[in-house]
């Protein structure tokens, strides 16, 4: 077994805090450290233990969306921030991992699919997913003019990003090397304009570039 992953919980509805940290502290590498329930309190409990995750349900009482990610990654850089929010657009995601946001969950979600998102994004890989994906609007010059510039071979590495595969995956399945993978990644960052992993999966879920395959990311599984 792997070293234990340390996790803290805030979520304004107490039952649901609760009743998460007792599902995730029954897991074998998680241990829950504290819980909380407004923006103030997560950033004591996170400061107080430097947690490998902060579990953050979204909008928290006395925060901002984009506020408190921020003042997370200030109090403890090294830990990791995943939100469990309603609907997201690719813009709004965009917005919260530019202030901190390592993923993105519906606050539906079960406890399998938190906890096996909660270990994605600890080894890097992108967590996320958007429950509504409106319509593509029909020649969208801006969307158009970015995914006309990827490769097939980007294309394809783009959705098995949206699929949850780490880099580490795609360079064995593919039979790339690590830094092939690394460099097509950051080759999709730049023609999406984008600026992380995570951004580029819901732009390209969002606006239908891709598919996420089966239509179950590999850390979202119930099994």
């Amino acid at each position: 077994m792997g070293p234990v992953l340390s996790l803290v919980i805030a979520d304004p509805q107490q039952l649901l805090a609760e009743g998460l940290a007792i599902l995730l502290d029954a897991e074998d590498d998680f241990a829950v450290l504290g819980l909380a329930h407004d923006g103030p309190g997560a950033l004591k409990l996170t400061a107080e233990h430097q947690p490998a995750v902060l579990l953050l349900g979204a909008p928290l009482p006395g925060s901002a969306l984009t506020a408190t990610p921020t003042a997370v990654k200030a109090v403890s850089p090294a830990t990791k921030l995943l939100l469990l929010a309603g609907q997201a657009r690719w813009d709004q995601v965009a917005a919260v991992t530019a202030a901190g946001a390592d993923g993105l969950l519906p606050r539906d979600s079960s406890s399998r699919q938190v906890a096996n998102a909660v270990r994605a994004v600890v080894d890097g890989t992108p967590a996320i997913v958007i429950a509504t994906k409106p319509p593509r609007p029909s020649h969208d010059p801006r969307v158009d003019l970015r995914v006309g510039t990827l490769s097939n071979r980007e294309r394809e590495l783009l959705g098995l990003l949206a699929n949850g595969w780490s880099n580490r995956r795609i360079a064995e399945e593919c039979f790339l090397s690590l830094n092939t993978v690394r460099t097509h990644v950051q080759n999709v960052l730049v023609k999406l304009g984008v600026h992380s992993k995570l951004e580029a999966v819901a732009f390209a879920l969002e606006h239908q570039v891709v598919t996420a395959g089966t239509g179950t990311p590999a850390w979202a599984g119930d099994a």
